[in-house]
């Protein structure tokens, strides 16, 4: 029995000991990596995270269709994904070859947001840096609360872009509303949409938004807003258009839930955008 005992403690002992390899997938669950500190314990992302130039890591593909056999490859001992990450079958694999899964909230706010900070902390044996670091964010969102106009708030709109003339609009419970109300605007859709919806021209004429904005992946380097116009010529009949108030946004910031970069584009939008006149 004793020496049963011993071996069990000497195992506990070498499992605490093994350092941590970490593979994280969703770009909002990366960049919290990488701003805790823990950089050194990645092996391997996914195609949404982004990781300094210097540091050569596999990408294993979209975080929403990892593969088991992808993930084991880069021998991990920790997986760490917003709750978009899967599929679950994969997941389930992954935990079957005695890997730990934590997924963690996709956030919709600041407050989420904050939540997540500590519980990767927790994680990642970096709680002092996710303090420090929760703290920093509700800095940074109280400044921006406290700069919000009191009334009038713009009138602001996200598109996404599909193949040929499709479009959608961001609606109520979506990331981009989130950060349009973070940022201190107002969006129209949200009476009428839930999520993400296809939405005719004339209908975006009829909202007479004030500011458009729209993902940087979906415009050419080359004068995007000629390429805009000529595949949506009734855009110019929007008061965001004749403002030139049409604002292209990165992207990944509105992939895997509200993170650093979506608080800095609400900053950015503020600031040069939505801020009271």
């Amino acid at each position: 029995m004793r020496l049963i005992l011993a071996l069990l403690l000497f195992s506990t002992a070498t499992q605490a000991a093994e350092p941590v390899r970490l593979l994280s997938a969703g770009s909002s669950i990366t960049e919290l990596v990488l701003a805790l500190g823990a950089e050194p314990q990645l092996v391997a992302v996914d195609s949404t995270s982004e990781v300094p130039n210097n540091k050569a890591l596999p990408k294993l593909g979209y975080h929403r269709q990892l593969s088991a056999e992808g993930i084991l490859s880069t021998q991990p001992n920790l997986v760490i994904g917003s709750e978009e990450m899967g599929p679950e079958s994969a997941l389930s694999l992954v935990r079957q070859a005695g890997v730990r899964v934590e997924t963690v909230p996709e956030a919709q706010t600041v407050a989420q947001l904050q939540s997540n900070i500590l519980r990767l902390g927790d994680l990642l044996n970096a709680s002092q840096q996710s303090q420090a670091l929760h703290n920093t964010v509700a800095q940074r969102a109280s400044l921006l609360a406290n700069k919000l106009p009191k009334k009038n708030p713009k009138s602001t709109i996200f598109l996404l872009l599909g193949d040929g003339n499709t479009v959608q609009i961001a609606g109520r419970d979506t990331l981009a509303n989130s950060m349009i109300q973070v940022a201190g605007g107002t969006n129209p859709a949200v009476d009428e949409v839930k999520g993400y919806k296809p939405v005719a021209m004339e209908a975006i004429v009829a909202m007479a938004p004030e500011v458009i904005l729209i993902s940087r992946r979906s415009l050419t380097k080359e004068d995007p807003m000629a390429q805009l116009f000529k595949q949506f010529p009734l855009l110019r009949h929007t008061p965001a258009a004749q403002q030139e108030a049409i604002v292209p946004i990165n992207g990944k910031a509105l992939i895997g839930g509200f993170g650093l970069s979506t608080l800095a584009e609400a900053e950015r939008l503020h600031q040069h955008w939505l801020a009271a006149p």
